[in-house]
């Protein structure tokens, strides 16, 4: 039996506790990173200093991923989540002494986002990593579906609440009470008691190259190197979907931007999304790379399709089918690596998953941005499906034969 077998116990309270921290915390990061990139636009009136804050939401997962992930797996990862959203506590606080003292300037607002973009990699990291000593192996669908489904909550109202928490509050009280948000988190976390199997082992993590094991591991793991190279053409093909809605809705169906049906649209991603977590976990006994080449090959024929609605009604049924199978997908590709994985290789193996999806959606809304200026909208979707398309043909070249109990043996 594998360390993550061992790890098995009761996880309802512990589920529940790592729901709700989950849920607290995604509040926080999610309308900060409507509000900080919005009021840095406001006070510069700059595109280019806008656009800097929103990427310092995902540069330190780039920077720090893999050393986040070595951390984690030499500690307690309940013991760093505690510590990290204590630390975010702290350095959105500093906004409201910042606007009480001397201000707060752009730059100032957006090493703030920095800060706290850096402590939620580690975060993000352990979260991941304390799933299987939580929950236990045969918990991971369950826990990754409920998980996902909170943070598609919160993350689809956190425009519309964030926008009436600032003009409520004002930008400082609104900060101190994101900041209470995360604190909350950490109550919720330090009152979780991992299995005696999934404590930390103090020496672990320490030897040479250690930071790096984790890219050895998926790279010696067929199963994981297989759902690996799968999620880099899935997450360009996503990313070309996601951040063009607003530019396909209004170049490709003709629809303004104040027109109440492109909300229609984003709402039918978000149940869209909604669906597929709740649909992953009932694919937890299937076939790993029978269930990649489905989803894969359902996400190329809706992408395609979506890509050639002829209408706004067709546009938002294929979309919300798509994201239903693009998130199931998601959802099992995390749970399959999860659950492959060792508990002394979780922070590790998760850090670098994680920086592979980080990099190819934003690689994808790029791309689709440019080709999209070049070729047209559908078009610029019809080409990137292309890279799902090397996806389905790497997974269909995969042998059916690597299973979830081999790869855990």
């Amino acid at each position: 039996m594998t360390a993550i077998a061992e790890a098995e116990s009761p996880a309802g309270s512990g589920l529940g506790l790592l729901v709700a921290s989950k849920f607290a915390s995604t509040v926080a990061y999610s309308i900060l990173w409507v509000l900080l990139p919005l009021h840095v636009y406001q006070a510069s009136g700059s595109a280019l200093v806008a656009a800097l804050a929103s990427a310092v939401n995902v540069l330190p997962f780039l920077l720090f991923g893999m050393l986040a992930g070595a951390v984690v797996d030499r500690s307690s990862p309940t013991r760093v989540m505690v510590w990290m959203e204590t630390g975010n506590a702290a350095v959105l606080l500093c906004v409201p002494l910042l606007l009480a003292t001397v201000g707060a300037p752009p730059l100032a607002l957006i090493a703030v986002g920095f800060a706290s973009a850096t402590v939620y990699v580690w975060f993000e990291v352990a979260s991941s990593a304390a799933i299987p000593s939580v929950v236990g192996k045969a918990g991971v669908f369950r826990a990754n579906s409920y998980l996902w489904m909170a943070a598609t909550v919160v993350t689809s109202v956190a425009a519309p609440v964030g926008f009436l928490l600032l003009d409520a509050l004002r930008l400082g009280p609104t900060f101190a009470l994101l900041a209470g948000c995360y604190l909350v988190s950490a109550l919720l976390i330090a009152m979780m008691r991992l299995p005696a199997a999934a404590r930390p082992d103090p020496g672990r993590a320490r030897e040479p190259g250690a930071i790096w094991a984790g890219l050895r591991f998926i790279g010696g793991q067929p199963l994981l190197r297989a759902y690996t190279i799968v999620n880099v053409g899935v997450g360009i093909s996503a990313g070309a979907v996601y951040g063009m809605l607003v530019v396909f809705a209004s170049r490709a169906l003709g629809l303004a931007t104040d027109d109440y049906r492109m909300a229609w649209i984003m709402t039918a991603s978000g149940v869209g999304a909604l669906l597929g977590a709740l649909a992953a976990r009932r694919l937890k006994t299937a076939p790993p790379v029978g269930t990649a080449r489905w989803l894969i090959g359902a996400d190329l024929v809706l992408l395609l399709a979506y890509a050639a609605a002829p209408n706004w009604a067709v546009a938002l049924a294929t979309l919300l089918c798509w994201n239903t199978v693009h998130t199931c997908f998601m959802v099992v590709g995390i749970s399959v690596r999860q659950m492959v994985t060792p508990l002394g290789l979780q922070g590790r193996v998760n850090a670098v998953g994680r920086m592979i999806a980080w990099g190819s959606v934003p690689l994808g809304t790029l791309l689709c941005g440019w080709l999209t200026e070049a070729v047209g909208p559908r078009q610029a979707l019809a080409l990137l499906a292309v890279c799902a398309l090397a996806s389905l043909v790497v997974a269909v070249r995969t042998p059916r034969t690597l299973t979830m109990e081999e790869a855990t043996a």
